[in-house]
């Protein structure tokens, strides 16, 4: 009775750990996804530190200081081109969307008939105001509303460049702490592991780079084409119908890269199928968003070395013990051997 309730008493001790860990990560979540993007942005480009700190003599800090200012430094830039082309751009989407409104006023000021019933546009569009202006302000005060979100936003961003550049600067001390602490007879076991880990992560971003290289061509080449048409006049489409025409283009080649090239891509490098790549994709992105979505292909990766390597250890360390047993088992035939030929040769 008592091994039976010091089982059930672990059991439970063991459900609690759990759901305690679980709700802490859904605490931390925000926190987890800031360091997350550091990490990734710092290993992205750890070898640029590593060859600007042998071009300096060694020193890695100012190289990592060199490499976090040029990643601000093109940052900003980009933010500014993507203004100054907004700003740019401005006067002549102000007026499409002068012109689609109109039409739109157009339509919507012409009674209609749903299942049977004259609907006045008139009416629904005043309603609709109302809503939206009540949305608005509920939206826009409180804990909970826009400026609230812009703020948070804004720490996670501070929180994300500090962990950034920390992680260049000192990232690369993490695995030989990491080996430090693990005893000398696993070390090096334990380096291999790390190392195929690397690896993985290594293939998983030059894959991506090159995936965002191939969808940002396609999204770039089917917009101008798009637009080209449209100007030329071959495209009879409306402002509110060319936007639809782009938002169903974009929502197509967002459906090939993670139905098609994605899983195809990322299985043949990392050696996945492509149906548990897909599956991972869609659990990802339902359980943590775009952020899961991006990683976990390369978590399941990991999952499956250091797998491999548990399953490894495992049967080394079971054909380790039946040999030692086997052993044992034939010195203890030899002694009882030995023990009837010394009975037989004893004088009776």
């Amino acid at each position: 009775m008592m091994s039976g309730a010091k089982q059930i008493g672990l059991l439970l001790l063991g459900l609690a750990l759990l759901a305690g860990a679980i709700w802490l990560l859904l605490v931390l979540r925000p926190l987890l996804a800031a360091l997350l993007i550091a990490a990734l942005l710092a290993y992205l480009l750890n070898p640029l530190v590593v060859r600007l700190a042998q071009q300096l003599g060694g020193k890695r800090p100012l190289a990592a200081g060199l490499v976090f200012a040029l990643a601000l430094t093109l940052l900003a830039g980009l933010l500014a081109l993507l203004g100054a082309v907004a700003w740019d751009q401005w006067p002549r989407l102000r007026a499409e969307l002068s012109e689609a409104l109109v039409v739109m006023e157009g339509w919507l000021t012409r009674p209609f008939l749903l299942f049977g019933f004259e609907v006045q546009p008139d009416t629904l569009l005043a309603n609709l105001r109302t809503a939206g202006a009540n949305a608005l302000s509920a939206f826009t005060i409180g804990s909970d509303g826009l400026l609230s979100g812009l703020t948070d936003n804004l720490l996670w961003s501070l929180v994300v460049l500090v962990s950034f550049y920390y992680l260049l600067k000192d990232g690369h001390a993490i695995a030989p702490n990491l080996l430090r602490l693990t005893p000398p007879a696993y070390r090096p076991a334990v380096e291999q592991l790390l190392a195929e880990v690397d690896a993985v992560w290594g293939i998983f971003l030059r894959v991506q780079l090159f995936i965002f290289t191939v969808l940002a061509v396609l999204l770039a080449s089917s917009t101008a084409l798009i637009i080209w048409l449209f100007r030329q006049g071959w495209l009879p489409l409306s402002p509110i119908g060319l936007a639809l025409l782009l938002v169903g283009v974009y929502a197509a080649i967002q459906q090939v890269d993670n139905l098609w090239l994605r899983p195809q891509l990322m299985g043949h490098a990392l050696k996945l199928h492509p149906g548990v790549i897909f599956v991972g994709l869609i659990a990802g992105l339902a359980l943590g968003g775009l952020l899961g979505a991006l990683l976990i292909v390369p978590v399941l990766a990991t999952l499956k070395v250091i797998g491999r390597f548990g399953h490894e250890r495992t049967s080394l360390l079971w054909r380790s013990s039946k040999n030692s047993r086997q052993a044992q088992a034939r010195r203890r035939a030899r002694r009882r051997g030995l023990s009837r030929d010394v009975n037989q040769s004893a004088p009776r």
